[in-house]
């Protein structure tokens, strides 16, 4: 397959910015445990201790996610996802780049596709004002947690099956809900078998965060008829790409050790992905948790505890450019700025020759142009500014936004998180400091048990 992603690292090293960069020979000093942390990845994935590099040849649940969406009576045309954390973020992400821009908004045909929600968080204004406005009789609520005991998404149900049950009675409110978590454990799952919801699972070694080509994100996405198998299939080819061990021939190892260089020998600890597509700012924001979450860690070295992670940043461009491009330009020297990016970016729409045009010289120069050749420009000079300042940039081009581009971008995204971890010495795949956090908010709201 082709691929539809070009990831160029090369504003990251000498080459482009000067002594700024990692040169040649400080990447071949990390050959070795670049190497080793591929190898330890891909004896994880033999062990069967992680799966998340083999969702994209999982067709099965692809067919079986296109099934539910297509059996889903056709007066349904809502889904509302309820799942908080990579439950939520990557479905999102995948909507937001796949789906027509506001589609929420647009009028439904019966069928596919649908419209999707992400109420995400538990505050009580956005919950009450979301059940003001969907259909009962029109909406199927997908309660996704792999533990199967959020809190987070277990009040969101409660609220949600006793809404239902008012409103269109316990009976036809069972066909409402699908349940998504792991196949044998949890209170979810046990919920889900004695209502007789429909349910999907999540494999028990894909974590959250990791699990946007699982049914987590699989079946929002087949719901909203966007195309799972393509984005499998752009999931593979990436992934095939990403297991070599030489850095010159994996892009995702190159990008995590250039990243973990720019941090551990020039001290810059922020990641800011700046999204110059629209469509794309939800997949930075889906990165953000990804890489947060799995190298913010504690470790043990030499008897002592040290603490260790990057900090990454959402951003969009060009909007970004009035808000943060002056830190990022003229700032501390503390970041690497990667930039997302469309060659062909599906339509466009022309700047009129007018009267009004004419009459400014601050307008006239946009008179013919295209609203995407103005964003690109933008995204020019914004590398072109950091560039010259010798500050570090990588960029990540899709050809096209398309279920196989996007499928390619997040599985380099994984790849890249999972190779960084045996780079910063910490497990990529827990998240002990959530895990407190959690137990003191039971605690907080008298879960037995807790104190």
């Amino acid at each position: 397959m082709r691929s539809h992603l070009t990831v160029d690292p090369s504003g990251l090293t000498d080459a482009v910015i000067g002594e700024s960069g990692i040169s040649r020979a400080e990447l071949d000093g990390y050959a070795a445990a670049a190497a080793a942390a591929v190898t330890r990845t891909l004896e994880r994935r033999g062990s069967g201790e992680i799966g998340f590099l083999d969702l994209p040849d999982d067709r099965a649940t692809a067919r079986a996610c296109r099934d539910y969406a297509r059996d889903l009576p056709a007066e349904v045309d809502t889904m509302v996802v309820l799942g908080i954390g990579g439950s939520s973020l990557g479905p999102r992400a995948l909507y937001s780049a796949l789906a027509r821009p506001f589609d929420v908004l647009r009028p439904r045909a019966p069928g596919m596709p649908r419209r999707l929600f992400f109420p995400d968080n538990v505050d009580p204004v956005t919950m009450a004002g979301l059940l003001e406005v969907v259909d009962p009789a029109r909406t199927v609520w997908n309660v996704v947690t792999k533990s199967g005991g959020t809190a987070e998404t277990a009040a969101q149900l409660l609220v949600v099956e006793e809404w239902l049950a008012q409103r269109i009675g316990a009976e036809r409110a069972r066909r409402h809900i699908v349940a998504t978590t792991d196949p044998a454990r949890g209170a979810l799952r046990k919920t889900a078998e004695a209502r007789g919801w429909a349910s999907f699972a999540v494999p028990p070694n894909v974590g959250g965060r990791f699990s946007v080509l699982s049914p987590v994100g699989l079946l929002p996405a087949a719901v909203a008829g966007l195309d799972v198998a393509g984005l499998l299939d752009g999931a593979r080819a990436m992934r095939d790409r990403c297991l070599s061990t030489d850095l010159a021939d994996n892009p995702a190892l190159r990008l995590a050790t250039l990243l973990h260089a720019h941090h551990a020998d020039r001290g810059r600890p922020i990641v800011v992905v700046m999204s110059y597509v629209d469509g794309l700012f939800d997949v930075a924001d889906w990165f953000r948790q990804l890489w947060a979450e799995s190298l913010g860690k504690e470790r043990a070295t030499d008897g002592r505890v040290v603490h260790v992670g990057p900090t990454p940043v959402a951003a969009r461009g060009a909007t970004d450019q009035h808000s943060q491009l002056q830190l990022y330009v003229e700032g501390p020297r503390d970041k690497v700025v990667l930039f997302l990016t469309a060659r062909e970016r599906g339509a466009e729409v022309t700047i009129p020759a007018s009267e009004l045009a004419a009459s400014q010289p601050d307008y006239a120069y946009l008179a013919g142009k295209g609203m995407g050749e103005l964003l690109d420009a933008e995204l020019r000079g914004t590398m072109g500014s950091l560039v010259g300042r010798k500050r570090p940039v990588g960029l990540l081009e899709l050809a096209r936004v398309d279920a196989a581009a996007v499928g390619e971008l997040l599985m380099l995204l994984e790849a890249a998180t999972a190779f960084a971890g045996p780079l910063y010495g910490v497990d990529p795949y827990d998240q002990p400091g959530v895990e407190e956090a959690k137990r003191l908010a039971y605690a907080a709201l008298g879960r037995e048990g807790y104190r």
